[in-house]
Formats: structure tokens, sequence, C-alpha cells
């Protein structure tokens, strides 16, 4: 990983930006997020840009405001962020 900004809230979700090396090492932490990243059913959105960039998303499923559910995720998140 090249650049990890904090997480920012936009709008309803949280929003985070990372940059990689290149597509592979993105593509590769999207994979460990994907596998690691769950908490009651709830997983962030994941994004790929520029081949390098990695947006991750985390609102609530049902619409409403921010819960402890998604600054769970958030957390669970940062820890493959952290081992990365």
């Amino acid at each position: 990983m090249i650049e990890a900004g904090a997480w920012r809230r936009d709008g309803i979700r949280l929003v985070r930006e990372l940059g990689f090396r290149d597509f592979d090492e993105a593509f590769a932490f999207v994979e460990r997020v994907a596998a690691r990243a769950v908490d009651y059913g709830r997983r962030p959105d994941l994004c790929i840009l520029d081949h390098n960039r990695v947006r991750l998303m985390i609102a609530n499923q049902h619409g409403g405001p921010l819960t402890l559910a998604e600054h769970r995720l958030a957390e669970k998140v940062d820890g493959v962020i952290a081992d990365a």
C-alpha cells in the first residue's frame, strides 16, 4: 500500500480511499476485505479506480443513518488495512 486516507463521512455513508502500487495489489486487498470484513451480513462497497486506487464505502443497508454496525464494519476494514 502506498497511501491510505482516513474514513470521512459523505452524507449517510463512510468513505475511505487507499492507493496501491498496481492493479494486482489493489485487487488482492479487495479480496482480503471481501473475505474478512463482514458484520451481521453487512459488507462495504468496494471499487477499484484508476487501476491502483480502492474506494471503500459503508452505509446502512436499510437507508437510515449510520449505526454502531457500520462503525464496527469500518473497524474490521481497518484491521485488514493494518495487516497489509
